[in-house]
């Protein structure tokens, strides 16, 4: 009985190591009888041999080498960049100029890595290794430079050039001013001028205070906003305007007194104006949150917010200073300065000026770069415009009707808009002495006399923002500079006082006509131009 269990126990045993086909999950049925039969026929195979040439002792040495060179190149980088001073602070987005002259002689080529070492024969006996091997001299035809590879090198020295010429551009930038600065003539927008709109008034009865620096202080601003309509019944002008195509307004003796100076030609434009209009509604949005300025707030100009930073001289002040605010807003204001799409629109508003007034902007020339030499503390807004002082009117931008009298009385003050609003509806600027209302689309700028005429915005409509940014020249500044940087009193306390201001000024009224010959005629801009700028970049 125990046998016969014995022998069931051993035929079940003997099935079971039998080994049985098996299936995979993807249901393929495996059989462990493939792979012993690869095994027997593998086995039973001769077996063929190769014999490799290089030792193992060479093949060690050549990686121990290789290994040492890289090390040694890493070692002359980190030295290099020490001697060099590189900053990471100096490093420029910006391509290399097409000005910079290529190197005279090209760097000498080097391998990848050194001659490999003899390989001994087969039949040579496997030695201890030598830690001390050195690779072989390179070939005649080139030279191993100190580093190893060129490609390495070259980018390195292609980076210590391009920091070199990022530290020149900028300590030419530092030692430039706005006063440098030529007119360019492929900006000179004359190719698509649109024709000159005349006027009946006469920037000679401009009111002008006495000595011809400031305008007439205006009667207190009645904080009263015009509409369109409003302003076509008193028998306002409408003048429609497309915002990009530049179109000048004449006075009745064809000087150009305002200048509709539009667009650049150029796609990027309107990204400009988003990007500051952006710029200015974070500015807004920051104010109100921290309590500096509440939605509805009055002002002389508007209830719109606005933010100032720059040079002025007026109002008491006993010398020229820059314009004062309060931590917050000197850090907003900071903000907006620091902004590149502001910076392309304030310099294009300068050229403006420098395009349509050139002897007015060479008059600003001479002044102010007298003025800022003479007090080095004073801060100059923009370093490519000539004007010392700008006005951020951050959300809806609607002025009042107002006159900016303490300004430069025949200076001239651009204005850009910017922000969605409908131009043919509102956001009109208006010019009360010469009766227009023009159309005034937001991304477009215009040059007018604040310091001498009475201006303002009509209201936009519900659920529309608007935003400017203007600058502006006080006249201060001019009278402080042509007194000898000094006041009209201190001037009259000294010996002969009288005598020297009458000499500045002029018997009555003889400056403001001189001041009249600043504005340029349109038969006048060729001649002009010439006169003020290089012949080569006077265009008409």
């Amino acid at each position: 009985m125990a046998r016969a269990r014995y022998k069931a126990a051993s035929s079940a045993s003997s099935a079971s190591a039998t080994p049985q086909p098996r299936q995979t999950r993807s249901g393929t049925y495996f059989s462990p009888y493939e792979l012993l039969d690869f095994v027997t026929s593998t086995a039973t195979r001769p077996l063929e041999t190769i014999r490799l040439k290089a030792s193992l002792d060479t093949l060690l040495q050549q990686s121990i080498a290789d290994a040492d060179l890289h090390a040694l190149y890493l070692d002359g980088l980190r030295a290099d960049d020490e001697e060099e001073g590189w900053e990471d602070d100096d490093v420029s987005s910006r391509p290399p100029s097409p000005l910079t002259e290529p190197p005279t002689t090209p760097p000498p080529s080097a391998p990848n890595s050194p001659t490999p070492l003899a390989c001994p024969s087969p039949s040579d006996p496997i030695g201890p290794l030598n830690l001390s091997a050195t690779p072989a001299a390179p070939s005649p035809k080139s030279s191993v430079p100190p580093h190893g590879s060129p490609g390495i090198e070259r980018r390195r020295r292609d980076e210590q050039a391009r920091l070199r010429r990022a530290r020149r551009r900028q300590t030419s930038a530092a030692q430039s001013t706005p006063y440098d600065r030529s007119l360019n003539p492929r900006h000179t927008q004359e190719y698509r001028r649109q024709p000159s709109h005349s006027t009946t008034f006469d920037l000679a009865d401009a009111p002008v205070a006495t000595g011809a620096w400031v305008g007439r202080r205006s009667k207190k601003p009645t904080g009263r906003i015009r509409t369109r309509q409003e302003l076509l019944e008193d028998g306002d002008e409408l003048v429609e305007w497309n915002g990009r195509d530049p179109k000048l307004i004449l006075d009745a003796d064809g000087r150009i007194v305002a200048i509709l100076l539009g667009t650049p030609d150029d796609p990027e434009w309107p990204e400009v104006i988003r990007q500051a209009t952006k710029a200015m509604a974070r500015a807004r949005r920051i104010a109100r949150n921290r309590g500096a300025w509440r939605v509805g707030q009055l002002h002389r100009r508007g209830r719109h917010l606005s933010l100032f930073e720059g040079a002025s001289f007026g109002g008491g002040q006993r010398r020229p200073g820059n314009l004062r605010n309060t931590r917050l807003f000197n850090y907003l204001v900071k903000e907006l300065l620091r902004n590149k799409s502001i910076r392309r629109i304030a310099g294009f508003q300068s050229s403006g000026i420098a395009l349509y007034a050139p002897k007015l902007y060479n008059y600003y020339c001479q002044i102010l770069r007298a003025l800022f030499e003479h007090h080095p503390d004073l801060i100059h807004t923009f370093d490519n415009s000539v004007l010392p002082a700008v006005t951020f009117n951050c959300g809806d931008a609607v002025a009042f009707d107002h006159c900016d009298f303490l300004n430069l009385v025949h200076g001239l003050c651009p204005v850009t808009s910017a922000g969605h609003f409908n131009h043919k509806l509102g956001g009109h600027i208006y010019l009360k002495q010469m009766r227009l209302v023009i159309e005034f689309p937001s991304g477009a700028t215009v040059i007018i006399p604040s310091g001498c005429v009475d201006h303002g915005n009509t209201p936009i409509q519900p659920g529309e923002t608007r935003f400017s940014i203007t600058q502006f020249a006080a006249g201060g500044l001019f009278r402080w500079v042509e007194y000898g940087f000094q006041t009209a009193k201190s001037l009259m306390a000294q010996v002969g006082g009288q005598a020297r201001r009458d000499a500045f000024d002029g018997v009555p009224g003889s400056r403001w006509r001189w001041a009249l010959g600043l504005f340029s005629k349109v038969d006048e801009l060729a001649a002009d131009r010439s006169l003020v700028f290089r012949p080569t970049d006077a265009t008409a």
